[in-house]
């Protein structure tokens, strides 16, 4: 047998049936595997299985017993064969989503269906198509799963550059519209007097450029699945067609009088807090309840930096030029820092940073000097492109100098507790001697008889920054050179402790 034929076991005592999936399974890519003894599926499953088939008709302990085991392996996708009903086995399974019944007798076209449906399912659960292999993004597959073959609306939240778009089109690559149109639109990206043309079509003459009628995304997508992006986004006139579609599933053409019927699956999804923004009279809360029927969150990437590392090899496959890629990898401090990184722009923003890179980064392994432009900003301010304010060039220049003067005050924060520190192990100054904290020390010029004494520290000749790299180096002494636990032990963010290694040429 080839290693990459598929494996698929089937739980059977009926030779007719057995005979009938062979015929209809067995061919250069699958292999069907017979097991009469619901005992032997342990050994089965651990030897290896792309799938398992389970025949209804086999007594209600057997039934019992393999769903217990197969609750075990909840990758494993399951096809159920019944002649009458599927009630026993719903009643002893646990639940799986890749989990199906088909009625025996079948058609042989009907069955290759059902296991193509289900591999295919099994192998998005592992992984492929959708990078990532921490809890949250497990559950995040299961649900999508799940949710799939429900006909009902979704509601997908997440900040910017998580892949909602991604989840989208998941949604109805599992589901049973898949072989009908996929129409995403972004609500944010299309001046608001086109969006309705653009979701609901016109009627000829309906306006001066109306010169034929067009049909709309809802029409265009009959059977299918639309897919409104940055729906936050949407104007309140647009609002109330989209309720009408959703509720009465007929769309008017502007111009029009004649309602179309259309059969949809509308799945929404936005970066904004939609309850802020009904109660700021921005979204409408009838449209806010219709949509939310489910409603499913995307984790940011920097709460599963453990999918990081798949995350670089998915895009260095997808992006690496056929022949001669200058990109070498990570080093592993470099993936630290990586690891470290907070990731404002979440897997858009990684993606970029891999593609830049591949193509303009440096000859060899890539180290943390070489990621500083790139992660230096601080997590807390998104990257996005400039948008209009209210305020006027003096106030955003205060604002600007006002936020390098935080940074400033930050960075001299970490420089005095680091010289605290040493100054501490030097020479501790008595217990009954108040310590003045440096944003106090005009009070304490102005009462020269209680100053602190100045602790005896001898420079010899050494400069402040003698004495930082010293207790650097002292820091990571320590720790055994565990970046992540000086930059701790220092109070310093694990990227100031890096740029402080660039400097000093500490590696």
């Amino acid at each position: 047998m080839r290693k990459d034929k598929r494996r698929l076991l089937l739980l059977t005592q009926d030779r007719r049936l057995l005979e009938d999936s062979k015929a209809a399974l067995e061919n250069e890519s699958r292999h069907l595997v017979e097991v009469r003894d619901p005992g032997m599926l342990p050994p089965m499953l651990d030897r290896g299985a792309d799938l398992v088939i389970i025949d209804m008709s086999l007594p209600l302990k057997s039934l019992e017993a393999c769903a217990v085991e197969l609750n075990a392996h909840r990758n494993m996708p399951v096809l159920v064969l019944y002649a009458v009903s599927a009630e026993d086995w719903h009643r002893v399974s646990p639940g799986n989503p890749l989990e199906e019944v088909l009625e025996t007798p079948f058609a042989p076209e009907l069955l290759q269906d059902a296991v193509e449906r289900l591999l295919e399912k099994g192998q998005f659960l592992g992984g492929k198509d959708f990078v990532g292999r921490s809890p949250l993004i497990q559950e995040l597959r299961e649900s999508i799963l799940q949710i799939a073959s429900a006909p009902i609306t979704v509601l997908l939240i997440g900040e910017s550059g998580v892949g909602k778009d991604a989840v989208a089109y998941a949604l109805h690559q599992y589901s049973q519209r898949r072989d009908r149109p996929f129409k995403p639109i972004n609500c944010a990206a299309i001046p608001e007097n086109l969006l309705e043309n653009e979701l609901f079509g016109h009627e000829k003459g309906a306006f001066t450029d109306a010169k034929a009628q067009y049909r709309g995304i809802f029409e265009q997508a009959d059977g299918g699945t639309v897919f409104l992006d940055e729906i936050g986004e949407m104007s309140l006139m647009a609002q109330v067609r989209l309720l009408r579609v959703l509720e009465q599933r007929e769309v008017t053409r502007i111009g029009g009088h004649n309602p179309v019927s259309v059969d949809i699956r509308v799945i929404a999804a936005t970066n904004k807090d939609l309850q802020q923004a009904v109660s700021q009279r921005e979204f409408r809360l009838d449209l806010y309840h219709r949509l939310k029927v489910v409603e499913l969150e995307i984790p940011p990437l920097r709460r599963r930096p453990q999918d990081i590392p798949q995350l670089i090899q998915h895009f260095l496959t997808q992006l690496s030029p056929k022949k001669g890629p200058r990109f070498e990898g990570f080093s592993s401090s470099a993936m630290d820092l990586l690891l470290e990184y907070d990731w404002p722009g979440n897997v858009r923003e990684l993606r970029n940073l891999v593609e830049h890179l591949i193509f303009l980064g440096p000859r060899g392994k890539v180290e943390p000097g070489d990621l500083l432009s790139h992660l230096e900003k601080p997590s807390a301010v998104p990257r996005q492109l400039p948008v209009p304010t209210n305020k006027t060039v003096d106030q955003s220049e205060r604002e600007l100098i006002y936020f390098a003067l935080l940074d400033l005050k930050r960075e001299v924060s970490e420089l005095r507790h680091i010289l605290e520190e040493r100054s501490l192990e030097a020479a501790p100054p008595p217990a009954a001697e108040p310590i003045y904290p440096l944003e106090d020390a005009a009070f304490a010029a102005a009462e020269p008889e209680k100053a602190p004494p100045t602790p005896s520290i001898a420079l010899s000749g050494r400069t402040l920054k003698d004495l930082e790299k010293e207790a650097i180096e002292h820091a990571l002494n320590q720790v055994g050179g565990n970046r992540k636990r000086a930059a701790q032990a220092l109070g310093i963010g694990v990227r100031t402790l890096y740029r402080k290694l660039e400097e000093y040429g500490l590696k």
